[in-house]
């Protein structure tokens, strides 16, 4: 392999986790009428699996609620094992906080809203994230501290 040239390949991608509660089921659905809240956390993690392969994982949560009732959780640990040789750290710093989340989240996102409509609630659709935006912000923030 000479010196510039770059190598990305995606291994696998796979639900590692996969939870939904409605504790609420089946008197929920007569109450449902209204526009719930619906909340959504997400975190990146990186394993190093060996020099050149690494596992990123989306930890997705999705959790819509009443004033006073839980209606559904969601939570998901989407994966995916990629392999990255001949890039410099910046660089293999980009691929695993930007590219492989891209390529990620499309995948959980449509197992998220499969499952909860699966689960007899109406679906739901999720803007995109753009991940860039959120490295750089984390990039800002470690360069100010």
């Amino acid at each position: 392999m000479t010196e510039n040239q770059i190598k990305f390949v995606v291994h696998r991608i796979y639900s590692k986790d996969i939870s939904l509660e409605s504790p609420e089921a089946p008197m929920i659905f007569n109450e449902i009428k209204m526009q719930p809240k619906v909340g959504f956390n997400l975190k990146t993690s990186i394993n190093e699996i060996d020099k050149s392969t690494y596992e990123v994982t989306l930890d997705i949560s999705v959790k819509a609620e009443t004033e006073e009732k839980a209606i559904y959780l969601v939570e998901l640990k989407q994966s995916g094992v990629f392999g990255i040789e001949g890039a410099d750290e910046d660089l293999k710093s980009s691929f695993l906080n930007v590219r492989c989340p891209d390529i990620i989240f499309p995948y959980a996102m449509e197992t998220v809203s499969t499952l909860i409509q699966k689960s007899g609630f109406p679906p739901i659709f999720f803007a995109p994230i753009d991940f860039n935006a959120l490295h750089q912000q984390e990039l800002a923030k470690k360069k100010n501290n």
